[in-house]
């Protein structure tokens, strides 16, 4: 069975805008050395004497060389935050 381009083309048309679409979504926005540096926290529940617990996690990422700075705190208070900048910016990366 014969199947003109066209035909092709239309049919495979949805996959390559999804591909376009992923591959722009994945595009690393880049700095140079030393101008960024990106913070946040998250939660996770881990089991620390057979009971589980929330753990707040801070999380500093340096946006050239993408390596993190990872600590983790009962709560997410200003206090911690704080205190994840400040180790994040003592420690060697």
């Amino acid at each position: 069975m014969a199947v003109s381009r066209r035909t092709l083309q239309r049919a495979v048309q949805s996959y390559r805008q999804a591909l376009r679409a992923e591959a722009l979504a994945t595009t690393r926005f880049e700095t140079p050395p030393g101008r960024q540096l990106q913070i946040d926290f998250g939660e996770r529940l881990v089991e620390v004497g057979g009971a589980k617990i929330k753990a707040f996690v801070f999380v500093a990422t340096l946006g050239h060389s993408r390596r993190l700075h990872v600590r983790a705190f009962r709560a997410e208070k200003q206090e911690h935050w704080f205190a994840g900048i400040e180790s994040a910016f003592t420690r060697k990366f």
